[in-house]
């Protein structure tokens, strides 16, 4: 028997619509189903990461290049000729102020001072003696005033002897470190023979120019850091002691005299260290750079509330440290601003914060702003 034509083309037809359902129909969720990974008729929250905003010291900061000297420096000289009979020091070592450095032969010296001292012993009792005499009426008052004079001139020979074995005994003026000898033992020196160098570097100072034009904000007392590559990732902190009263004509710079602390003597006079000269310190708020999202007229960041809404704030920001920058106006302190993720996030859409939970606490519950 013959199907008839329309049956053919209708069970051809019924065929056709069953495997197109199987091959892109089934499995997929009409319009307004759920999506995996979010409640039912909800699409996906974007996912985001965010930073605290906080507040920290903000300053302004002028770099330059600066070389340190000792806080006091001498050449230890002879002050007379005569032989070196003793060296009471090692080089490199440490003295305090006071502390005998070097012997030269005095003994000629020695024997001078003897010499005055029997004339003053002398004199001392004619003086008596005339004095006696005058309460007696033995001898004229005049006589007396002549053997007083005689008195006080052997005094005067007999310090100056002193002051003369002095100059044979070299000592200390200050505290700090000896540098190497200069001559050795027996040696036959005189008045300008450097014997070694004296350096106290407890407290370093550091002289450095700045421009001019930064006159205005320059007084004693302005913070300084500084770094040398002899300590790599070492910061040693200080004040400027003294602005210079007078700005160099040929470089148009005015040059700033610091101190830095130097207890445990690492610094040494010469050194060429980095200077950051800071002024205008504050307390500002922060953001890490990425948080940013720049214009043509303004800065932006996207601002997520307790709700883990997404909000767009314009901020005024003002100077940058490494990977932050410093925030205006437009922010508070505490606010949580998106890092990654900002140029998928719409204004006033739900975000989904993956790093909440590695969050600093917020400076009122901790009781203290963060560092």
């Amino acid at each position: 028997m013959q199907v008839p034509r329309f049956v053919v083309i209708a069970v051809v037809v019924a065929v056709l619509a069953i495997g197109g359902w199987f091959a892109f129909g089934r499995g997929q969720a009409p319009s307004g189903a759920p999506q995996a990974g979010g409640p039912p008729g909800m699409a996906r929250l974007q996912p985001v990461n965010v930073a605290r905003v906080r507040a920290e010291s903000f300053s302004d900061r002028l770099e330059a290049i600066g070389t340190t000297s000792a806080n006091e420096s001498i050449t230890v000289t002879a002050k007379a000729q005569g032989i070196v009979r003793a060296l009471r020091f090692e080089d490199g070592q440490t003295v305090r102020q006071g502390d005998e450095i070097a012997l030269i032969d005095n003994g000629e010296q020695d024997a001078k001072l003897n010499v005055e001292l029997a004339n003053l012993e002398e004199q001392r009792r004619a003086l008596e003696r005339t004095s006696d005499l005058a309460k007696s009426q033995n001898v004229s008052k005049s006589k007396v005033d002549e053997q007083t004079a005689a008195l006080r001139k052997a005094e005067a020979n007999v310090a100056a002897a002193r002051a003369r074995i002095a100059d044979y005994r070299i000592a200390a003026p200050f505290g700090g470190i000896l540098g190497t000898r200069k001559v050795s033992l027996g040696a036959l020196v005189s008045p300008g023979t450097v014997i070694t160098t004296l350096d106290d570097i407890s407290v370093v100072k550091l002289d450095f120019a700045v421009p001019e034009s930064f006159l205005a904000a320059l007084k004693p007392g302005l913070d300084i850091e500084a770094t040398t590559t002899a300590y790599p990732g070492e910061i040693f902190k200080g004040q400027v002691l003294a602005v210079d009263s007078r700005i160099d004509p040929v470089t148009r710079s005015i040059g700033i005299r610091a101190r830095l602390p130097n207890p445990d003597l690492r610094l040494r006079p010469g050194m060429l260290m980095i200077v950051d000269l800071i002024k205008n310190r504050r307390d500002s708020l922060i953001v890490p750079e990425q948080a940013l999202i720049p214009e043509p007229s303004a800065q932006f960041v996207i601002v997520v509330n307790t709700e883990n809404v997404a909000n767009r704030v314009k901020v005024t920001i003002g100077r940058r440290r490494l990977g932050y920058v410093e925030v205006l106006e437009g922010l508070r302190e505490n606010d949580l601003v998106v890092t990654d993720g900002t140029l998928d996030v719409r204004p006033g859409a739900k975000v989904d914060v993956l790093n909440r939970d590695k969050l600093d606490k917020p400076a009122s519950s901790a009781g203290q702003a963060p560092s």
